[in-house]
């Protein structure tokens, strides 16, 4: 496989999975909002949504992080492999 095709290939890939994360986040906050929500008061309401902001802001960062760190290996691997058959043709 080529460079680039890697590249696209890995870029497409943290889309997906960010995607898929983006989906499943906001699936949990409709099922909150049917099923726990309307029990709640308003203070409860705001004390849960302060609660999920922290802890879906470090669990998306975190999912980001092991998506660029997936993608910069792979490209270190795909540049590496570029270089030896580079030094391999001379």
């Amino acid at each position: 496989m080529s460079f680039l095709e890697d590249v696209f290939q890995t870029t497409d890939e943290i889309k997906q999975n960010e995607e898929k994360f983006k989906s499943a986040v906001e699936a949990s906050f409709h099922q909150l909002d049917v099923l726990v929500r309307p029990y709640l008061g308003d203070v409860q309401n705001a004390i849960l949504s302060e609660i999920l902001e922290g802890l879906v802001a470090p669990i998306a960062e975190s999912s980001f992080e092991i998506g660029y760190s997936s993608a910069m290996r792979r490209f270190a691997e795909a540049a590496a492999a570029l270089e030896a058959k580079a030094h391999v043709q001379q």
